[in-house]
Parts: C-alpha cells; sequence; structure tokens
C-alpha cells in the first residue's frame, strides 16, 4: 500500500485535474447519459433507503468479530478481534459508492453479478438490492464475515449467495455457473498479479453490455500497474477512472476512449 500522504497527493492531483462532473465537454452520448442518469442520479428510492439506514446502523455496531486476516494489504497477524462498526468503516465502501453501484445495475439493468470480495456486506447489500430478479454470488475468504453478510442479506430479504474460499481455488468453479457476466465488482485481492488473473478469467464470460467495477485501482502502485494493463486490454473500448473506483466497459460501437471523472 502506498504511503497515506502519497495517496492523498494522488487524490490532490486527481481533484483538481478530473473534469466531466456534469457531462460538460463530453461528446459521447453513451458518456454524457451515463454522468448525467447514474454518476449524477440522487433520487433514493425505498429499497435502496432501507440498505442506507442498515449500512448507518452497522457503522455504529460495537459487536465483535473474530478472524484470520488475508490478502494484500494485511499484516498477516495469525487472529484479529475488531468491532464490526470499525471493519465498515476501515474497509467497507461508502453510501457514496454503494449507491453508484446500485445505480450501475439498475441503469444497464444488469442480472447475472459476481463480487470478488464480500468482507461483511455492504457492497453486497448495495448491489442485491438494485432488482429482485439477480442472480447474485459473491466470494469471500473470511468465514466470519460472510456469516455477517449472509445475516444483513436475510434481514434486507436478499437472495445472495456467498461461496466462501480462495479466489485463486474458488472463481474458476463459480464461473462455470455463470453463461456470461451482465456486471462484476472486484473488491478482493489487491495484488496485481491477483487482479489480473481474475480479470482474465472473467473476461472470458463478457458480452457486449457488462460492466466490470474495480475497487481501490489508485490504492498502491500494484493496482494502479493492474488497472494500466486492463484499461489498454484490446476487448475494453472505455473506462472510466473516479479515482476511489475504476469502471470498464466492452460497448464495441463505441470509440476507444479513457476519461478520468470527477465524482
Amino acid at each position: 500500500m502506498i504511503s497515506h500522504l502519497k495517496y492523498s497527493l494522488k487524490y490532490l492531483k486527481y481533484y483538481l485535474f478530473s473534469k466531466h462532473k456534469k457531462g460538460h465537454s463530453i461528446h459521447s452520448p453513451f458518456m454524457f447519459k451515463l454522468i448525467i442518469k447514474v454518476f449524477n442520479n440522487d433520487t433514493i428510492n425505498n429499497d435502496l433507503q432501507k440498505v442506507i439506514e442498515k449500512h448507518k446502523e452497522l457503522r455504529k455496531s460495537k459487536d465483535t468479530i473474530e478472524y484470520d486476516e488475508i490478502g494484500a494489504g494485511s499484516k498477516y497477524k495469525k487472529h484479529k478481534k475488531e468491532e464490526l462498526g470499525k471493519i465498515i468503516k476501515r474497509s467497507s465502501i461508502s453510501k457514496k459508492y454503494g449507491k453508484l453501484l446500485f445505480n450501475l445495475i439498475q441503469y444497464f439493468e444488469s442480472k447475472d453479478i459476481l463480487e470478488l470480495g464480500t468482507s461483511v456486506g455492504i457492497s453486497t447489500s448495495y448491489m442485491a438490492m438494485a432488482s429482485k430478479e439477480l442472480n447474485i454470488k459473491s466470494i469471500e475468504g473470511v468465514t466470519s464475515k460472510t456469516e455477517i453478510a449472509k445475516d444483513l442479506a436475510n434481514q434486507l430479504n436478499q437472495n445472495t449467495e456467498f461461496i466462501i474460499g480462495d479466489f485463486d481455488d474458488s472463481l474458476s468453479e463459480v464461473l462455470k455457473n455463470y453463461d456470461k457476466l451482465d456486471f462484476v465488482f472486484f473488491d478482493g485481492n489487491h495484488k496485481k498479479v491477483s487482479t489480473l488473473s481474475y480479470f482474465y478469467k472473467c473476461l472470458q464470460k463478457t458480452h457486449n453490455n457488462s460492466v466490470f467495477v474495480f475497487d481501490d485501482i489508485h490504492w498502491s502502485t500494484e493496482m494502479e500497474s493492474a488497472w494500466n494493463e486492463i484499461i489498454n486490454n484490446k476487448a475494453v473500448k472505455v473506462s472510466v477512472d473516479l479515482f476511489r473506483m475504476g469502471i470498464i466497459f466492452f460497448k464495441q460501437e463505441l470509440s476507444y476512449e479513457k476519461y478520468v471523472v470527477k465524482y
């Protein structure tokens, strides 16, 4: 992981030089609609409000969970005990980005969805609430976190399938259950080699309207390197850098473009 100072400087550069927040100077009708109807969509319906309220409640939770820490960025401690609220504040997505995932899935009418990195299920709950007709699976390596995510899904009446296992061992098998992937959220192992491996495996299930979202694309030099390789892949037509997240599209009718959008 890059230092806090370096990360802050990167964000400052992004904030100063990113543009298109209101869709200004965008010539692509696809991108203009995406910014106006998805990025700038402030609507909060009843379903989304339910997730937001539950998210807010869990951020205050003093309940403790025990787990073995795994993945890039961990200190590989043998065992940890931590308050649920602290885990969510430290590692889960914010309301702003949860709402973005929700809006993206609704806008593109995505049905077959995969998440790599459930954690305690905050991002999962935002995605699953976007429609009642989703085939959504989420993979997580830590059993105790998955149990929290399952409980959250039950409280929200969501039909998410949770898979416990290491991505390297589980992903190929999980992908056999998909004829296609409409939407993938990559939020697990933040190492370059692993991220690219998961991307190339999922790439085999894409179609013209697939959407891939990558979390923490500037979290480390490895993630930035992985992101750069991904957006230069010949299958990718449009990429959007929102600093915290990166989004790629495969629509062959679009011109090849890389956007850095202030969000």
